[in-house]
């Protein structure tokens, strides 16, 4: 029972959130919503801090096996096209699914929060995309770029694609087939990339 109410309160402080940001959610806003005593959030989470951080952890680390081994088969063979097509699916599909966890970073980073500058450095410290990029680098394939700016080039597109249909709503008056936005994203990635 202790972690279903512990996910009740997350579900309930993720929503809120990303509605009302990190300082505008006060832990009686999220009693409310969780149906449960104050008391109860500081039983499971010291701070609203701790329940923030718990929230991102929780979101970054969702689905992260789920394509993580088809991805590293496409790296053992190169296959660039297949593994970036496979990134930028899985990509777009959990900010469709899902668009909480876009909300949640913006928050955190326009309020100046820690816990987004926590999120960044452990995302920018563990990035398979650039090691990736290296690696087709050092393999020749790939021009001789900075491995991390390119990996945010290409996030950049996927990213600034889902805040303007997803957070912005032009999703409802400029709706795309996502196998075309990932085609082409990843084609113009490419052929930016590749050696000459």
């Amino acid at each position: 029972m202790k972690h279903d109410r512990r996910q009740d309160i997350l579900a309930a402080a993720m929503e809120m959130f990303a509605k009302k940001g990190f300082r505008g959610t006060t832990t009686r806003d999220l009693a409310t919503h969780a149906e449960v005593n104050e008391a109860i959030i500081f039983r499971h989470f010291k701070t609203k801090e701790e329940l923030y951080s718990a929230i991102l952890e929780h979101k970054a680390g969702e689905g992260r096996n789920a394509r993580m081994e088809e991805l590293e088969r496409f790296a053992a063979v190169s296959d660039d096209e297949n593994f970036f097509h496979t990134l930028g699916r899985t990509f777009l599909e959990k900010h469709e699914q899902d668009t909480t966890f876009l909300r949640l970073l913006l928050f955190s980073a326009l309020e100046g929060h820690e816990l987004s500058d926590m999120f960044v450095g452990t995302m920018t410290a563990r990035n398979p995309i650039a090691a990736y990029i290296q690696k087709r680098i050092d393999e020749g394939a790939f021009q001789n770029v900075d491995a991390q700016l390119a990996a945010r080039g290409l996030f950049g597109m996927f990213a600034s694609f889902v805040l303007w249909q997803e957070i912005f709503g032009l999703k409802k008056t400029q709706p795309y087939d996502r196998d075309e936005v990932v085609h082409t994203f990843v084609s113009i990635f490419l052929k930016g990339i590749a050696k000459q």
